[in-house]
C-alpha cells in the first residue's frame, strides 16, 4: 500500500512538473490592447503558457490613442525578439495587430519568416486586424512571389483589405469596419478588428484543442 501511494504521488507530483505547452505572441508597437489582452487570457484559461516576441526588447506599447477607449492598456515587455523565435517551441504563433504593423510587421524579414514557418507547420495560426496584411506580403511585397494563404477564406482590418485581395489572393470575407468577424481556414485563423478578440481568441483555443486530438 505504502509503495502504491508513493507511486501515485510520484507520477501526480511529475505530471504536476510538466511544462505547458506553449503559445507565442508576436506583438509590435502600437498595438491594439484587446487584440493581445484578450486571446492571451483564453490561452492562460486553456492551459497554456505564452510568450511574448518583439522586434526590439524595450517595452511595447499600446497605441496611445485609444488609451480612453481601453483603460486597462499597459505596456508589455517582450520575452524575445522576433529574430530569437524558434517556431518548433510553440503549439501555435499569434499575430497581433494595431498601427504597429506597418512599421514592425510589414518591413520586418524577422516576423515575415516566423509566419512561414508556421504556416508550414501543423500549428494553429492566428492573425488579427492589421496583422492580417503580412498574409500578402511576406516573400510578395512586389507581386512576383507566391502569397501564403492564396485562395484560404481569411478576414482583416479593412485597410489591409485591398492588398490581402490583390497580392495576398484570399478568399476575403468582407464585413463592416467595426463588425466583428472570425475566419477559419484549416489552421489559419483570422480576426478583422478589436471588436473580434473574444471570438478570435475562443476560435484559436478551439483550434488548439482540435489539433491535439
Amino acid at each position: 500500500m505504502r509503495k502504491t501511494l508513493l507511486a501515485a504521488l510520484f507520477l501526480s507530483a511529475s505530471a504536476w512538473a510538466q511544462p505547458h505547452p506553449k503559445v507565442l505572441i508576436m506583438l509590435p508597437d502600437d498595438f491594439m490592447w484587446p487584440e493581445y489582452e484578450v486571446p492571451r487570457a483564453l490561452y492562460v484559461l486553456a492551459g497554456y503558457d505564452t510568450v511574448v516576441a518583439g522586434k526590439e526588447a524595450a517595452d511595447r506599447r499600446p497605441d496611445a490613442r485609444y488609451t480612453r477607449q481601453f483603460p486597462d492598456g499597459r505596456p508589455i515587455k517582450p520575452d524575445l525578439l522576433f529574430e530569437q523565435v524558434k517556431v518548433n517551441d510553440y503549439a501555435a504563433v499569434t499575430f497581433v495587430g494595431g498601427n504597429g504593423a506597418w512599421h514592425d510587421f510589414f518591413p520586418n524579414s524577422a516576423a515575415h519568416r516566423v509566419l512561414k514557418e508556421a504556416l508550414a507547420g501543423p500549428r494553429p495560426v492566428g492573425l488579427i486586424c492589421a496583422s492580417t496584411g503580412l498574409l500578402a506580403l511576406v516573400d510578395n511585397s512586389d507581386g512576383e512571389g507566391q502569397p501564403l494563404a492564396a485562395g484560404k477564406k481569411v478576414v482583416g482590418y479593412f485597410r489591409v483589405a485591398g492588398m490581402l485581395k490583390k497580392l495576398g489572393l484570399v478568399d476575403y470575407q468582407d464585413g463592416g469596419p467595426q463588425e466583428p468577424g472570425v475566419a477559419q481556414d484549416g489552421h489559419l485563423v483570422t480576426g478583422r478588428n478589436p471588436e473580434s478578440a473574444q471570438l478570435f481568441g475562443q476560435k484559436m483555443v478551439e483550434v488548439l484543442k482540435a489539433s491535439k486530438e
